[in-house]
Formats: C-alpha cells, structure tokens, sequence
C-alpha cells in the first residue's frame, strides 16, 4: 500500500515542479519513501529551491521534506 501511495505523491510533485514558474526547467528528482519525500538535485537560485520545498511539503500524504537541493554558483564574470 506503501509503495502506491509513494508513487501517487512522486507524480503528483513532480508535475507540480515542472508546472511552476520557479521550478520549472530545473533538475530536482523526488523520491518518496513511506511518506518522507527526499529532493535532490540543483537549481538556480535559493527562491527556486524554497518553492521546491514547499511544493513538497503541500503534498498531501507527505510526512517529511529531506532537502537536497544544491543552488548551482553564480558563473564568474571575466575582468
């Protein structure tokens, strides 16, 4: 029963992520494990990796948000 509802919550915030505006385009995978909800991946910037999280924690079924998300460097500007 687990792994069902696992699933539903995996699609559910992965169509939410490539639905918004903020996280759209960005390379955020979404596991779910009994109701724990893991991001790993990487974004632009920390507003992006803010609205992943609470696109995950406004999941319903999700127990717990594990944020490993990692903002991409800003590229450096040659002088």
């Amino acid at each position: 029963m687990h792994k069902l509802r696992d699933k539903a919550i995996t699609d559910i915030v992965r169509s939410r992520l490539s639905e918004d505006q903020d996280t759209s385009g960005q390379t955020i995978d979404v596991t779910v494990t009994e109701g724990d909800l893991f991001l790993v991946g990487w974004c632009d910037s920390t507003d992006q990796k803010i609205s992943a999280v609470r696109i995950a924690k406004g999941a319903h079924g999700v127990r717990t948000v594990i944020n490993n998300i990692r903002v991409r460097p800003a590229p450096r500007q040659s002088i």
